[in-house]
């Protein structure tokens, strides 16, 4: 096997005041790259800040670090599970600049689509080589568990709810969504979890966090200003009430409220950034075969698209994802939920009709693909347009 160090994997945990190198028994990042024709040095981190942390000459053995620098092995470094895009400053500044590291013989591992343009624009701004990027979809291959014993979940059958909406952590297209649904009393209209976290967020600080970032935006303040009481809007479990412990990994107790729901509006991980990132959020989605309006930065279909998914054109109005505008993108969102809450009888059977063949090519593909097949490299100098 190419991996060098495969019995003695690393992993760098550099989030908020833990800092620990984590010697771990396996990584679907290294499996990945199990096919590799070169040999390599794995090592996986959490924050731009790790290599600051921890100096890779005190990670990699000295024999092994001159063999990278002379070009006879690469260094493969997995921060797949975050959007950082400032993970390559941190690669540049504490590896290259400061351990004479050659860019070319570092591989980054990312779950960012578009992260080659940034690397690109770094690379030129910097006058320095680019580091090679392969965009790897380790949710996906994580999303891909819940569809064992699972069954697809556009049927026909009467459901209590006309949507799914999973929120953990506060961040501020989340509460902001919600907000635009209370004001057009669609709450009920969907099984949606939103409660304390573990990001010491509430509905008071996310108000006024609301309040400031879109302070002059004409059409989503008089929204939030006529809809004060939202901060008196109590917790919203569904099955559980630990809305702290992340949840990337599937659990069957939320089968249920896909099967009891019409389509999900997936609130991604990033929206405000800019940063495009596909989690286990989206493939969870696919996976159960839910239909879903994807709440996220603009242009992100494309990406499902580039992994070999489709997507509800044909059925949902997805021109929201074409709209740079964070507050009307969010508007956009909302009227295609409120439409789709309003389809009863013979249209809504007409419309999940048409949803299952889409949802079955999607779970077809999901269930299909393998681990080694979900690292796709890159032509570091490649990088996607926006359709």
């Amino acid at each position: 096997m190419p991996c060098i160090n495969k019995d003695k994997l690393i992993y760098l945990k550099t989030y908020d005041n833990v800092k620990e190198s984590i010697v771990i028994p396996s990584s679907i990042g290294l499996f990945a790259k199990q096919d590799s024709t070169y040999d390599f040095f794995y090592i996986q981190f959490s924050m731009p800040d790790s290599f600051k942390h921890f100096p890779i000459s005190e990670i990699v053995p000295s024999d092994v670090l001159e063999k990278i620098k002379n070009k006879k092995i690469f260094l493969v470094l997995d921060n797949a599970l975050e959007y950082f895009l400032h993970s390559v400053d941190g690669i540049y500044n504490d590896i290259v600049y400061k351990e004479h590291i050659p860019p070319e013989q570092i591989i980054f591992l990312t779950a960012t689509p578009n992260m080659n343009e940034y690397v690109k624009k770094y690379s030129e701004l910097n006058n320095v080589e680019q580091i090679k990027v392969d965009w790897f979809s380790l949710f996906e291959a994580t999303g891909k568990d819940a569809c064992a014993g699972s069954q697809i979940a556009c049927t026909v059958k009467n459901k209590t709810k006309k949507f799914l909406n999973l929120n953990r952590r506060w961040r501020l297209h989340r509460p902001l969504l919600l907000t635009l649904l209370y004001d057009r009393g669609l709450l009920d209209q969907g099984h949606v979890s939103f409660a304390p976290s573990d990001d010491g967020k509430d509905w008071n600080a996310a108000y006024r966090q609301m309040l400031q970032v879109y302070s002059n935006d004409k059409n989503i303040l008089p929204i939030l200003e006529r809809n004060e009481s939202i901060k008196n809007l109590q917790p919203m479990y569904l099955d559980t009430n630990d809305l702290v412990t992340n949840r990337a990994v599937h659990e069957d107790t939320i089968n249920e409220y896909y099967y009891d729901s019409y389509f999900s509006v997936v609130n991604e991980t990033t929206y405000h950034e800019g940063v495009p990132f596909l989690s286990e959020k989206i493939f969870k989605t696919i996976a159960l075969g839910h239909p879903f309006i994807l709440v996220s930065v603009p242009h992100s279909l494309q990406y499902l698209k580039q992994l070999g998914y489709k997507t509800y054109s044909e059925i949902i109005n997805e021109d929201y994802d074409t709209i740079e505008d964070n507050g009307l993108r969010m508007l956009a969102i909302v009227d295609e939920i409120e439409r789709l809450t309003k389809l009863e009888g013979k249209k809504l059977k007409r419309w999940i009709s048409k949803t299952q063949e889409i949802a079955k090519y999607n779970r077809s593909k999901i269930i299909r693909k393998q681990y080694a097949d979900l690292s796709k490299p890159m032509n570091y100098i490649h990088h996607f347009k926006a359709s």
